[in-house]
């Protein structure tokens, strides 16, 4: 890695050109985006396992950030900055990828930072994979009223929040913004797949999707 965190340039042309390792083809990247609630990280951690591939999210590594701060415990040392996760997350990317790993990632890509997407597309192939729904902020409403991390009262607290109700306000109107201003249009492959029951097309037919070499 680079200072900056980057990948170093000399890997990247190693890998671009095909050769590092005795590789003969780029790793591949599986982008699974769509709005927060919509069902990306559960259809990404199942098509990792399909694949055998590794699973890489900047919410769980911001949920890392969190834990090294002390959220488990009794105090929380610091809230975490969602932009320093998402450098962790995108230099994380960036060494698999540079290491000719193929990878499963889920992460929601702004219109006005498309250039993390470049970060990811300049190093292997990427396909995108688009999860829908009919109502996403439902989901992230019932998801955060239980999730543990955010029940822990050191973690609302550090966030000036008197209850988990309260917080959850909060992440769903959060979340709104995010909704609207995710990257909708992609110079890579996509694939649309509805959550609303199951998966349709189905998690076969998304894993196809994924690995085909034309």
């Amino acid at each position: 890695m680079s200072p900056t965190g980057s990948a170093d340039p000399e890997r990247v042309s190693g890998v671009a050109a095909g050769c590092e390792f005795g590789r003969v083809s780029r790793p591949r990247t599986a982008l699974v985006t769509g709005a927060p609630g919509s069902g990306k990280s559960t259809l990404a951690r199942e098509l990792a396992l399909r694949l055998r591939s590794p699973f890489i999210a900047r919410d769980d590594v911001r949920g890392g950030l969190f834990f090294s701060a002390g959220a488990w415990g009794d105090e929380l040392e610091r809230v975490p900055p969602g932009d320093e996760a998402v450098e962790v997350f995108l230099s994380t990317v960036e060494v698999l990828l540079t290491s000719g790993v193929s990878c499963i990632i889920e992460y929601v890509v702004r219109g006005d930072r498309a250039d993390e997407l470049d970060r990811i597309t300049a190093l292997g192939d990427c396909v995108v994979i688009m999860t829908t729904c009919e109502d996403p902020m439902g989901r992230v409403e019932a998801r955060n009223l239980v999730d543990r991390l955010a029940l822990n009262h050191a973690v609302f607290r550090a966030g000036g929040f008197c209850s988990i109700e309260e917080h959850t306000e909060a992440v769903v109107a959060r979340m709104r913004g995010v909704q609207d201003e995710m990257l909708l249009s992609f110079s890579v492959p996509v694939l649309e797949v509805d959550t609303n029951s199951g998966y349709v097309p189905s998690l076969d037919e998304v894993a196809a999707f994924v690995t085909a070499t034309d």
